[in-house]
């Protein structure tokens, strides 16, 4: 072998090497992560465990929902989500049934978050009212143009106390001093959801853009967590129909954990015994592929932990899967090697055949996978959308890996058949008698 390819051996080693580092550990400088690692990867509802809901839209008679209806309904719960300081979650949105899906993982890092709780309030319908003593409506939601929550001291004796700082539009502003002043010594009572939240007296005109909703009995906790509820809501808009649960399932993270610590050591395990079968069937090739088979891993990983995919059970299990399919394209490669090198075609057109006559097998059977993978991402939900996420992934990774990377490593090798084809998978005896 020549010294070039010998360097060139050693540097696919060290990026082997380098690969599996990041995948596993990932880059940090100081406090700021440059690289995730396989720690820092998302996981489904069922590994960390967590709350999945379902809604369904209800109509009135007459109604017609819209896309349009349901998407802006999707927005909202969204905002209402990150209100809460939740932004891991998941919503989705069925047109033909009118239902809307969501789901929230358990953060185990950070235990103040209750998936249980988060999903409170997300199907209020949250329509605000400014009305007079006789019911008619004087300013309401679209008049509004943010809601927040705060504590700060809202009269002259310095107390805090709970309450939400209403900041109008141009003409909701208008409308406000139109009905204060039409109100001067009455009550203006504020529903939210056709309930009355408090009924504050007017005592002059207010030419401003902002009002106080303030609650009432209560200890102080509560009067927050009320008022902090009525900023989300306000502010994240109303909903333009009611929704009813109509499925509502927990999933607690200890059996999601030690599923996923089992579903790991496996896939270690499985890992190990591909690659020692591969190098006992294939000897040299064998070697090739096991190198290329821990970048693809490498790779993959680091994938799926820097683009915030959420992996699932069924997400590892099409890993796995696509592992096996990255194997399976080696041995047709390395069957056609043998082949040739069987028939002792010189050993740089024998690798060149080998490669071009195994590329279209290759291709047409992952293409295939791809397919219905891509069927299972696009038409499936939770776990079974994991699945064809990462099993498509995987496949287009592994086909790269295969023709490519498994190539460009093995042609460094392939001067050693000029010794022996005993380190290409033949036998001896084979070799003697062809010699």
């Amino acid at each position: 072998m020549k010294k070039n390819n010998i360097i060139k051996i050693v540097i696919s080693i060290i990026i082997m090497l380098l690969l599996g580092y990041l995948a596993i550990f990932g880059l940090k400088i100081g406090d700021k992560t440059i690289i995730k690692g396989a720690k820092d990867i998302n996981t489904g509802l069922d590994i960390s465990g967590g709350v999945t809901i379902v809604y369904q839209a209800e109509v009135e008679d007459g109604q017609e929902i819209t896309p349009d209806d349901l998407e802006k309904s999707k927005t909202v719960i969204q905002n209402r989500l990150e209100a809460k300081n939740i932004y891991d979650y998941i919503i989705r949105v069925d047109s033909s049934t009118n239902q809307i899906s969501v789901e929230i993982p358990t953060n185990t890092s950070d235990t103040s978050v209750d998936p249980l709780s988060a999903v409170e309030g997300l199907d209020r319908t949250a329509v605000i009212q400014f009305r007079d003593s006789e019911g008619n409506v004087l300013l309401e939601g679209e008049d509004i143009k943010s809601a927040e929550y705060s504590d700060d001291p809202v009269d002259s004796t310095g107390i805090n106390t709970p309450h939400v700082v209403l900041t109008f539009s141009d003409e909701g502003t208008q409308k406000f001093a139109d009905a204060t002043e039409k109100l001067v010594g009455q009550p203006m009572p504020i529903y939210l959801d056709e309930e009355c939240i408090t009924s504050p007296y007017v005592n002059s005109k207010i030419d401003s853009s902002t009002a106080i909703i303030t609650v009432g009995d209560g200890t102080y906790a509560e009067r927050k967590a009320i008022a902090e509820e009525y900023a989300m809501l306000i502010d994240s808009g109303s909903l333009p129909f009611n929704l009813n649960v109509i499925n509502k399932e927990y999933i607690g993270p200890f059996v999601g954990q030690y599923a996923l610590d089992i579903s790991v050591k496996a896939g270690i395990v499985a890992l190990i015994v591909v690659c020692l079968i591969m190098i006992i069937a294939y000897r040299l090739p064998g070697v090739v592929s096991s190198i290329a088979l821990l970048m693809y891993v490498s790779v993959l990983l680091l994938i799926i932990s820097n683009t915030g995919i959420s992996l699932t059970l069924s997400g590892i299990a099409g890993l796995i899967l696509s592992v096996g399919m990255a194997v399976d394209a080696n041995v047709i490669i390395f069957e056609r090697l043998k082949e040739e090198l069987h028939k002792k075609v010189a050993y740089k057109k024998a690798f060149e055949k080998s490669f071009k006559n195994s590329t279209s097998t290759i291709v047409d059977g992952n293409i295939t996978t791809l397919i219905v993978a891509f069927v299972l991402y696009l038409l499936g939900s939770g776990m079974v959308k994991g699945f064809g996420l990462v099993l498509g992934l995987g496949v287009v990774l592994s086909m790269f890996t295969a023709l490519f990377i498994s190539k460009a490593i093995l042609k460094q090798f392939m001067p050693l058949a000029n010794k022996t084809t005993f380190l290409f998978g033949l036998k001896k005896e084979v070799e003697n008698n062809e010699a």
